[in-house]
């Protein structure tokens, strides 16, 4: 049988392993964002790889939108109301950016430049302009909706992004005539941005350094409780029952923020649609009077 001294250390570990592990996987998620930071750089000239701000003046898409964020998602009715009010929950099914193509000036306004068509590109549309163009429109709406997600295949639906207005814009850069175009380039495909990709990068870089020195930082500062003279007295225990506490924490944690640091075209939109007012049962008809 272990002695507890021994148990102790390896319950210790365990726990470094772990923490070590959930480090790792965040510096991944660095690497990656760093990735895309190095790629968006401005492009000065009229031609070369990089970041360019414009304002769409011409999309080939619905609604004149030169690109647009999709996202498949299937709708579940909710097993208990809120405040007797149903509820159909959404679950992200799939993401896809497309590029219909188009022209845009640069922030310039004297340069046009001509945007190639993609029909997978990356297209980076607010968290808040996505979910707002999936919003409910009306009760009548949502009781349609919400009769087949009583079903077994569930309501599916597309919420959608455009890209209008101002943009940023990432392909190779060349030029065409009296104005430029651009295309996907190699390495790095085709990016178009409701909105100034770099200083999201620094937010979700910076938060993602955050965690890694809070993660080794807390795992630390437990196992130093752990330790403290004497061994398994009343200090000692309760920092391994702190230690207990953080291992059972760290990875939902670490998946967290994972799912935080997600580049706009794969985070989760997820979801709900809530109905404004309880459904009205119809009363019951009256009992007949019984026979005497």
């Amino acid at each position: 049988m272990l002695s507890k001294e021994l148990m102790g250390v390896l319950a210790l570990a365990i726990l470094w392993v772990n923490t070590l592990l959930i480090a790792a996987a965040a510096a991944k998620e660095i690497a990656a964002l760093l990735a895309w930071k190095r790629r968006l750089i401005a492009v000065e000239g009229d031609s070369g790889v990089g970041l360019v701000r414009a304002r769409v003046t011409r999309g080939a898409g619905p609604g004149g939108a030169l690109a647009v964020q999709r996202v498949e998602q299937l709708g579940r009715a909710a097993t208990n109301d809120e405040g007797g009010r149903r509820v159909i929950h959404f679950a992200d099914r799939s993401a896809v950016g497309e590029v219909f193509g188009g022209t845009a000036t640069r922030d310039d306004g004297e340069i046009e430049i001509a945007v190639d068509a993609g029909a997978s590109a990356e297209v980076w549309v607010p968290a808040t302009a996505l979910a707002a163009s999936g919003s409910c429109a009306s009760d009548e709406v949502f009781d349609r909706a919400f009769a087949d997600a009583k079903k077994a295949r569930g309501f599916a639906r597309a919420v959608e992004g455009a890209a209008t207005g101002e943009v940023y814009l990432f392909g190779q850069l060349r030029p065409m005539g009296k104005g430029l175009s651009l295309a996907a380039a190699k390495p790095g495909g085709l990016l178009v941005a409701k909105f100034d990709p770099r200083p999201w990068l620094d937010r979700k870089i910076a938060l993602a350094v955050l965690f890694i020195v809070g993660d080794i930082a807390l795992a630390a500062a437990c196992s130093a409780v752990a330790l403290w003279p004497p061994r398994f007295g009343l200090v000692s225990t309760l920092g391994g029952a702190a230690c207990l506490g953080f291992f059972l924490t760290a990875q939902p944690a670490g998946t967290a923020l994972r799912d935080a640091v997600r580049v706009p075209s794969r985070a989760w939109l997820r979801g709900k649609w809530i109905r404004s007012a309880p459904v009205q049962e119809p009363a019951a008809p009256p009992h007949a009077p019984r026979a005497t």
